[in-house]
């Protein structure tokens, strides 16, 4: 598999962050840093379609998903002024963000299940086909590890190159592809395998 390429996720082509978003963050970024609240709108324009995509990759719910990525804006307010370098930087730094907002929602999780409940809300929150996810993928992403399921998701889902997921997870290049192969590997035996 070539890394360098575009993957299609539900019949659109995702194009690399440096190629869609990054050059457009640059504009960005002095704004940031001197807390212009029109900075932070096209901020999110720009990128929080990724990330809400890729946080949903990894908690499986919308609403959680969606307060991830709201936190992490919440925090780049906070971190705006000391944030250094360009829009792929930037990026790098939203994605980290929601990688450990998944992260603390993992842990979250195992110190208090979720108990179910047999009432609904009146009416749907999100449309059912923007969200949905092939329940047998769903079952395999959740056996990986949390690292696996990362790698994946900013893979394939949000399209990034190994460079970029290695300035994500601060982390090698090559280490980055060795530990995707991995992660690949295990997804396909897990949907090989449904437990």
């Amino acid at each position: 598999m070539s890394y360098d390429r575009a993957i299609p996720v539900r019949g659109v082509r995702i194009e690399r962050l440096t190629d869609r978003s990054a050059h457009r963050l640059d504009g960005q970024v002095e704004g940031i840093r001197l807390r212009s609240e029109d900075a932070f709108r096209a901020v999110y324009d720009i990128i929080a379609e990724d990330l809400l995509s890729f946080a949903y990759g990894m908690v499986s719910d919308r609403r959680t998903a969606e307060d991830i990525v709201q936190e992490s804006f919440v925090e780049l307010v906070r971190a705006g002024p000391r944030l250094t370098g360009d829009g792929k930087a930037l990026a790098s730094w939203l994605y980290r963000s929601v990688r450990f907002g998944c992260l603390d929602e993992y842990r979250r999780r195992r110190r208090r299940p979720e108990i179910p409940t047999h009432e609904f809300p009146d009416a749907p929150f999100e449309d059912p086909d923007s969200t949905s996810i092939d329940p047998d993928l769903e079952m395999a992403l959740k056996r990986l590890s949390d690292r696996h399921r990362t790698l994946i998701l900013l893979r394939h889902v949000a399209g990034l190159s190994g460079e970029e997921i290695a300035l994500i997870m601060k982390t090698g290049r090559k280490a980055v592809y060795a530990a995707l192969s991995r992660a690949e590997a295990n997804l396909r035996k897990h949907l090989d395998s449904p437990a």
